[in-house]
């Protein structure tokens, strides 16, 4: 008995001094805690959706945070971590219909001493709806026109149809699934490019990874002008024609029909590979790519020897013979 007198008074007694700077520190801590002035703070929590089943989809707009404010000591206030500050709904045994979430300051994982004392929007409703696919036909959209002189031919886009998943609901009412706006504002050339689908609701996605690809064939306006008067030239200087000149017609597009000059269109005669000689012959004319002869008129010239005094000449002219 007396053993254990001593070993308490020894423990009571023996660095009193260190003891005592203990218990008065345990008290200021513990009053400054109690005691600790309550703040509160204004905040924009993220709203997360866990656990979506994969066969199903939110069709209607959902807030993506909450506001909400805090009070509680300021110790605690500057302490909480980003898991903390955060509305989770466990939608896992969400079904198709209208579901309603309320108590949001329940689903935060505050410390005990903080209060949620406003929260906005108090309750969270989700519309969900079964997820489903469909094929549908994609409609290009343009805008523009091309440069002048040119005109749009023809306009398709590859692959014609895609796949489009998400709500059965929406699915229903569509026909058809558009592209983005292709500009074809001063095309010269057809135009071919990737382009992306413009759905009309975000719960929608395209199934397929491969790109939409957009042509817009784009080719010159066709027209037709006359050239009169185009020389008919001969193989050396001793022939002539007669009449000297054709008129031409021909037809193109309208852009380079207006670029041709004097010197793009020319006539000739036919001589089948054969040395020329006098006699009628059918009048060849050759222009640029592109541009197509509707006509020549006349359709033949008379070929002779031109005039001279030369006595040779005259030999010559008897034989049928030229240079």
């Amino acid at each position: 008995m007396k053993g254990f007198a001593a070993l308490v008074r020894s423990a009571l007694l023996e660095n009193w001094g260190s003891k005592v700077l203990a218990f008065v520190l345990a008290t200021l801590l513990w009053m400054y805690v109690v005691g600790e002035k309550r703040s509160e703070v204004s905040l924009s929590v993220p709203l997360e959706l866990t656990g979506v089943p994969a066969s199903m989809v939110i069709v209607n707009r959902v807030p993506e945070t909450v506001q909400v404010r805090l009070s509680g000591p300021r110790t605690l206030l500057v302490a909480l971590t980003p898991q903390q500050l955060s509305v989770a709904l466990d939608l896992s045994a969400i079904q198709p219909g209208t579901t309603t979430f309320g108590n949001l300051p329940a689903r935060m994982k505050l410390p005990k001493r903080i209060d949620v004392t406003y929260v906005s929007p108090s309750v969270i409703t989700l519309d969900a709806d079964t997820k489903a696919r469909k094929r549908l036909p994609v409609k290009l959209r343009v805008k523009g026109e091309p440069a002048p002189g040119y005109r749009v031919v023809e306009v398709g886009v590859d692959p014609a149809e895609v796949e489009i998943e998400g709500s059965a609901r929406v699915l229903k009412s569509l026909e058809e699934v558009s592209t983005q706006v292709l500009d074809i504002h001063g095309a010269e050339e057809t135009q071919t490019r990737p382009v992306d689908l413009s759905l009309p609701d975000p719960t929608l996605r395209r199934v397929s990874k491969v790109p939409v690809v957009a042509q817009v064939t784009v080719e010159e306006q066709r027209g037709e002008r006359e050239f009169a008067r185009v020389p008919v030239v001969l193989p050396g200087r001793r022939w002539v024609a007669a009449p000297a000149s054709v008129d031409v017609l021909v037809a193109g597009g309208t852009v380079t029909l207006g670029r041709l000059g004097p010197a793009d269109v020319s006539a000739t005669v036919e001589s089948e590979g054969k040395p020329l000689a006098k006699g009628t012959h059918r009048v060849t004319v050759q222009t640029p790519a592109g541009v197509e002869v509707l006509s020549i008129s006349p359709r033949a010239v008379e070929v002779r020897l031109r005039n001279t005094d030369s006595a040779s000449s005259k030999g010559s002219d008897a034989d049928g013979t030229g240079e």
